[in-house]
């Protein structure tokens, strides 16, 4: 009887688990063709510098949110904020976004599984390496979204990317609008990316998609995508730079605004 040795059996697992996982990711549209790589919106964060700093600074990392939507949410965009930390170079910053991160793991019900990736990250920090560091936030990132779709928790796990490209195109049209330039105006004009985050906000279940809060974000990411399409094939300009960044500011005030148990803002969610 042919046997087979423990590291082939060991390999023939692991190509199983991950075509099984490949096979899970298609059945809930998530696949390299239709979404977008958290390590590609991540690194375009670096050609907007200088960063806005000011940005970051004035939105409270410790939010707290009664629902599981707003907290994926602001858990890509604490994503977002530590990659743009690091390329400042503020590393006791970066600490802090990684503490945070591990609280709304928890939130979330899957801070266990971050709980190493949070101490390697202050590792990274106490050394000074940067590009360490970005590393351990994409793969945090992708850890959050690997075991969502392991849980069947698909929409959250498109909430938590939506978050941070949401945050990072924040960052970038206020980058682009205090000191203008063609190459950055340029990265900005990418509708393919938001087309995918419109189609995943229509999916989701339909006593969610209902909400307040829900229909406000969908029509201010929708009116985003309607100057990227005017951009599209010509180089934004200082104008429309300028209406894109008022309106991620007004999309990133949607998205963290206080609301109800029934999703109904309680106060105007207005920046």
């Amino acid at each position: 009887m042919l046997t087979l040795s423990a590291r082939a059996q060991n390999d023939i697992e692991a190509e199983l688990k991950a075509s099984s996982d490949e096979h899970m990711r298609e059945e809930l549209g998530v696949n390299p063709v239709t979404s977008p790589s958290i390590a590609t919106l991540l690194n375009d964060l670096e050609s907007f510098r200088p960063a806005p700093l000011h940005l970051l600074d004035a939105t409270s990392r410790e939010a707290s949110f009664n629902n599981r939507l707003q907290t994926a949410l602001h858990f890509g965009s604490l994503v977002a904020d530590g990659f743009i930390l690091t390329i400042a170079e503020r590393p006791k910053d970066v600490q802090d976004v990684g503490k945070e991160l591990i609280r709304q793991a928890r939130a979330l019900g899957i801070g266990e599984r971050l709980t190493k990736r949070s101490k390697s990250l202050l590792d990274l920090s106490d050394k000074g390496d940067w590009i360490g560091m970005r590393q351990e936030l994409v793969r945090t990132q992708e850890d959050v979204e690997n075991t969502m779709m392991e849980l069947r928790d698909e929409e959250m796990a498109h909430m938590v990317s939506l978050g941070g490209w949401l945050r990072g195109f924040q960052v970038g049209t206020t980058s682009t609008a205090e000191k203008y330039t063609p190459a950055k105006a340029d990265i900005l004009a990418k509708a393919d990316v938001i087309d995918y985050f419109i189609d995943r906000l229509e999916t989701l279940n339909p006593d969610l998609k209902q909400t307040e809060m829900v229909t406000a974000l969908v029509e201010g990411i929708k009116k985003i995508r309607i100057v990227l399409i005017e951009t599209q094939g010509v180089t934004p300009t200082e104008a429309q730079v300028a209406k894109l960044k008022q309106l991620a500011d007004e999309a990133h005030a949607i998205a963290t605004a206080r609301v109800d148990e029934e999703g109904r803002f309680t106060k105007s969610p207005n920046p």
